[in-house]
């Protein structure tokens, strides 16, 4: 029995959050993401040094500036998390969307996670913002996956 090929994953803003703020609601499914991705489900892992600032940003506000550097530290650190730059094409594929999605609320941010996905040709993201990334045509880890949730 061979093991399937990892699927490549983009981690934004909420999924860190929710792994790394142990009181947070999302806490255990984001472990389960976490323990997917060391059991070879997901890979290789990505983000971007928005998410890391946008990350940074939060748990500032909303625990510490100790909880926010060392989060940002160990990220930074990581041989698994490919934090992939910001071009300017990329850039403006994110911006050109925010424009064209004037009928929908979805922040910047999170157009810019897209963008950088599609250009590296990731189809799933790891949010617990699903709604955003299922408009912008994402699959959603763990809203659509297995992951975090109890079988009967």
């Amino acid at each position: 029995m061979s093991q399937e090929t990892p699927t490549p994953l983009f981690i934004d803003t909420g999924g860190f959050y929710a792994a790394y703020v142990e009181d947070d609601a999302n806490h255990a499914r984001a472990s389960a993401v976490f323990d997917a991705i060391q059991a070879g489900k997901y890979g290789p892992i990505f983000t971007s040094r928005y998410v890391l600032a946008e990350l940074a940003t939060v748990i500032l506000y909303r625990k510490s500036h100790y909880h926010a550097v060392s989060t940002i530290e160990e990220l930074r650190a990581s041989e698994t998390i490919n934090v992939v730059p910001m071009t300017e094409d990329i850039f403006d594929a994110a911006n050109q969307r925010f424009v064209d999605y004037d009928d929908q609320e979805i922040a910047f941010f999170d157009h810019l996670g897209g963008a950088l996905a599609r250009e590296y040709e990731i189809e799933h993201v790891f949010t617990f913002d699903p709604d955003d990334f299922h408009t912008l045509g994402f699959t959603v880890v763990p809203a659509d996956t297995a992951e975090g949730t109890r079988c009967g």
